[in-house]
């Protein structure tokens, strides 16, 4: 059996909020852990991002079609509708103008 990316992310993420990398001594070769957290986040990313004034698009996370309509009439368009949790932004488009 083997895990795709975002599986192991996740893993790896819970066994280290639980202390079991440090209770075993196992030790995260490359990206710390803390920042695969920092950067899973979509909002505490946009935060670190805007703590070293890197200038991001303005989001908002929304779960219906209700949302959606409600947030672009604060964002504007043209917008960009993207799934969570998709590979290679499957599920994801553009919306140029409101529908008729």
């Amino acid at each position: 059996m083997s895990f795709g990316g975002q599986t192991a992310l996740n893993c790896g993420i819970e066994l280290y909020r639980q202390g079991i990398l440090s209770k075993n001594k196992v030790r995260v070769l490359g990206t710390p852990v803390q920042a695969i957290m920092d950067t899973e986040d979509r909002d505490l990313f946009v935060k670190k991002l805007n703590e070293i004034q890197v200038q991001t698009i303005q989001s908002m996370a929304v779960t219906s079609t209700d949302d959606a309509i409600r947030a672009v009439a604060v964002l504007g368009y043209p917008v960009i509708i993207r799934a969570a949790y998709t590979l290679g932004g499957q599920g994801s488009g553009f919306c140029n103008n409101e529908p008729n």
